[in-house]
């Protein structure tokens, strides 16, 4: 059981960052060897602020509902480390995604993200 087709609007892409290792030997993200996954989503936004100390900056934090797959019905994995991408903005997920279940399976995906601009 899945959200139908036709209450997800939106096309979003996940992108997932690879990982490398740093000159310290650490695992850090690598952006330039993300993968990234096509989504049919939902999003809305629940918040807005304007930050004006330092700078003038927008901040928004938006909830993204989609089924566990994407739209070549692959698993959809998402991780509080990803970004999402959508009409021109960019995401920032903020922790990790909550599942969402029916009594017998994996339901959909409630991801809180954060946009800021400026």
């Amino acid at each position: 059981m899945v959200i139908p087709g036709d209450v997800l609007p939106h096309l979003v892409d996940v992108e997932h960052p690879g990982s490398k290792t740093d000159r310290y030997g650490n695992q850090v993200a690598d952006w330039s060897a993300s993968k990234h996954a096509a989504v049919d989503a939902w999003l809305q936004q629940n918040t807005s602020a304007e930050d004006t100390d330092q700078r003038s900056a927008q901040i928004g934090e938006w909830l993204m509902l989609c089924n566990p797959v994407d739209t070549a019905g692959q698993p959809l994995t998402v991780y509080g480390a990803d970004r999402v991408h959508w009409g021109g903005l960019d995401f920032e997920v903020l922790g990790p995604p909550g599942p969402a279940y029916t009594p017998v399976e994996l339901h959909h995906y409630e991801i809180r993200l954060k946009a800021v601009e400026g």
